[in-house]
């Protein structure tokens, strides 16, 4: 039976062991929700933008409405200088609203590279179960847990072997000290 030193080693290292890896599941989960969560926030933006955009057309073509009501009220639809006026108001408003669509591509796009990079930064399996294993070993050697070795002529004190007729018999007083004390 094992020495209860080595019994909590070997509890000590499980347990490491074990929540290195679930550290890692929950920086796994966590990385993904986030992930999600950005998208959630990029199909947002892309809606937000189509709105903000949708609300400016509408508003340009009020406007629109009501410059050329008041100008043929007054009869300046025939003007050239109302035309280009008129013209050059028509480009600004639509180059406003493609403004606005513009950034709102910018912030899903912006918003949805942050989620890959999220979802590419997750802590990966490979190394951490390695990392839980050195844990596990550095939990049992710190411990006071010892791998078994096999032992070297180094480890023997003293053996002795001996057979009357077959083999010599064969004395091992110390580290490689062999001698052949046969008969």
């Amino acid at each position: 039976m094992a020495d209860p030193i080595t019994i909590a080693a070997i509890i000590s290292a499980a347990a490491s062991a074990t929540a290195t890896i679930a550290e890692t599941a929950q920086a796994r989960k966590v990385g993904e929700a986030q992930a999600r969560g950005l998208e959630e926030q990029a199909r947002a933006a892309s809606l937000e933008a189509g709105a903000a955009e949708e609300s400016q057309r509408r508003q340009a073509r009020e406007m629109f409405g009501e410059t050329r009501a008041a100008g043929a009220q007054m009869g300046l639809l025939e003007s050239v200088s109302f035309s280009d006026a008129y013209s050059q108001a028509a480009t600004a408003a639509e180059l406003d609203a493609l403004n606005i669509r513009y950034e709102g591509e910018g912030r899903r796009r912006g918003l949805l590279f942050e989620a890959g990079v999220t979802r590419a930064a997750k802590p990966l399996w490979g190394p951490t179960i390695l990392a839980a294993g050195s844990n596990a070993l550095t939990a049992y050697a710190g411990a006071g847990g010892k791998m078994p070795t096999k032992p070297t002529i180094n480890d023997l004190q003293e053996v002795k072997i001996s057979s009357r007729k077959v083999k010599p018999r064969i004395s091992v007083t110390g580290p490689r000290m062999l001698r052949n004390v046969g008969r």
